[in-house]
């Protein structure tokens, strides 16, 4: 059994967990608590992680990074924090990762996502960035974790990705979440990557963001005589 005293010493300095380098956490499982975002925060656009960017006057200041995304596409952040600032550095604003939370997954495979998010998004604060929560969550069993470590009266982000809002299940399950992160942490502001329910719209103060799907059909439609 590892004794309290050498916890924290790792063979050859290797710590995947990070281990050494914890948050401040008011929850029960630790889960880092990350700071309050202003409005002044909410970017005019956002961009995928590692979305290559063509355009010379791009207006980095006012754009944020998204990881609305295969979890594949940015297990960096995590798994190799300061490698992936090559790339963030640019920005001034990013959301945090949206690893994924799954309704047929165990909790603590849940938590652990969770956790993950919030510890990037803690790390991206302590470095300076200016850095926008992304809220999902699963069944209702999640509500006990998936709203730890989020400030209250705080910019938030969420996304419809991947639900398909035209089935009645799927639709009710985003709206319950939506309602209790309203009830829970009431967001001065939500932004949401991609269409939300109508039912969701009166509760908060919104800006929708079209997803890369959507801005692609629009070009398509645009282009048709």
């Amino acid at each position: 059994m590892t004794q309290a005293h050498d916890w924290q010493i790792k063979p050859g300095n290797f710590d995947p967990l990070h281990s050494t380098r914890l948050f401040p956490s008011r929850h029960a499982l630790g889960i880092p608590d990350l700071l309050h975002t202003p409005l002044a925060a909410v970017p005019e656009q956002l961009v995928a992680y590692r979305s290559r960017i063509r355009s010379p006057s791009f207006d980095y200041a006012r754009s944020a990074v998204h990881f609305f995304l295969d979890d594949y596409r940015f297990e960096t952040v995590w798994n190799r924090p300061e490698r992936s600032l090559s790339y963030l550095r640019r920005f001034r604003i990013l959301l945090t990762p949206d690893f994924s939370l799954y309704v047929d997954w165990p909790l603590a495979m849940q938590q652990w996502n969770v956790y993950r998010r919030r510890w990037c998004g803690r790390y991206w604060q302590e470095l300076g960035f200016l850095v926008i929560p992304t809220v999902s969550w699963s069944s209702s069993e999640s509500f006990d974790f998936c709203f730890a470590g989020l400030p209250r009266h705080s910019v938030l982000a969420v996304s419809t990705l991947g639900v398909d809002l035209t089935v009645p299940i799927q639709r009710e399950r985003f709206q319950a979440g939506y309602n209790e992160m309203v009830a829970r942490l009431a967001p001065t502001m939500v932004l949401s990557y991609g269409p939300l329910p109508a039912e969701a719209n009166p509760l908060s103060d919104t800006r929708i963001y079209p997803s890369r799907w959507q801005k692609k059909r629009n070009l398509m439609s645009d282009r048709l005589p």
